[in-house]
């Protein structure tokens, strides 16, 4: 009988051509996504490929009798109730790795754009028409102390990419050790806070680390800071980073992400925040697409592919989990 596959959201053309071409597997695509559909489809499905537009609960669980993987596409599992899953004994795969080079790239591309006050020169002149050179004349990479917390796929991609272009990196990651190496000194918090210039944030949203980047925490370094957050939004505290860039602690800013998406969903308290941030001068948002590229859409997609026909012939024959 063939595997019952069920796919939420878009993807790569390649994932839907290959998985046409199985014969071991029928699927469910569901490109947008309606509560209702997903229960209805749940409920054959053996395989849920998907990004995250759902929260993965117990009560979606009851649903989806059948179910015994999901494919993650992606990295975030903060939308997923990890405890539901073993519960139902359902498996859970991600992919960390197809984002990480872009992710670095977005860190490196936002860290020039504040760095250099490319972004307050070009507000100048678009909008004000003012033609001035010397009071934008910012910094070099080189020049720069980059505080990275988080050392996984993405937080260490990006601290590599940034040492070869110069810059002095400091990493942080309280579950890891011994990472240090290559012209990345590994520090303690509190050491980050003394030196760090540039605060860059890799870390999963948990219950840990919601609202982390907060006003005590914020007060801690040791001097004005540019802060990038190209992982989730609930991590930084949005009232907070605010108060920040109006008292100076935080000279600029980059969010790829906010703590509900899109931002309609916000609360009554962020939105306030996020109006402000908005018409910051020296605030640079994107509509999270740090991870998102052509090649990383097709990364993502043979992963899936990879991940989803190890899965199938493991049913089979036991081996190991595809690299």
């Amino acid at each position: 009988m063939p595997i019952s596959v069920l796919l939420t959201e878009g993807y790569h053309p390649l994932l839907y051509e290959t998985l046409s071409q199985w014969q071991d597997v029928r699927v469910v695509h569901l490109a947008t996504v309606r509560l209702e559909e997903v229960y209805q489809a749940l409920r054959e499905a053996q395989v849920w490929i998907q990004r995250g537009a759902l929260r993965v609960d117990e009560n979606l669980l009851t649903q989806a009798p059948k179910l015994r993987l999901i494919i993650r596409a992606g990295s975030g599992t903060d939308h997923i109730d990890l405890g539901a899953l073993a519960k139902h004994g359902i498996t859970l795969h991600t992919l960390p790795q197809a984002n990480a080079m872009p992710v670095a790239e977005y860190v490196v591309a936002a860290l020039l754009i504040l760095s250099r006050n490319f972004l307050l020169a070009h507000h100048a002149l678009r909008e004000k028409e003012t033609w001035m050179r010397h009071p934008y004349a910012g910094r070099e990479l080189a020049s720069l102390k980059v505080g990275i917390i988080g050392f996984g796929e993405n937080g260490s991609r990006t601290a590599y990419l940034l040492r070869q272009l110069g810059a002095q990196v400091l990493a942080y990651d309280k579950y890891k050790f011994g990472f240090g190496g290559l012209g990345i000194r590994e520090v303690s918090l509190s050491q980050l806070w003394e030196e760090a210039e540039v605060l860059s944030l890799h870390v999963p949203l948990t219950e840990e680390t919601k609202n982390w980047v907060n006003r005590d925490f914020l007060r801690r370094f040791s001097r004005p800071i540019l802060l990038i957050n190209p992982a989730r939004g609930g991590i930084v505290c949005l009232p907070s980073l605010a108060e920040a860039l109006q008292e100076g602690r935080v000279i600029a800013a980059a969010l790829d992400t906010l703590p509900a998406e899109p931002p309609e969903k916000l609360s009554p308290e962020d939105r306030a925040a996020w109006s402000y941030l908005r018409q910051h001068p020296a605030v640079f948002l994107t509509p999270h697409i740090a991870g998102l590229t052509q090649e990383s859409e097709e990364r993502l997609a043979r992963g899936i592919l990879a991940l989803l026909r190890w899965w199938i012939e493991s049913r089979l024959e036991p081996q190991e989990k595809p690299i």
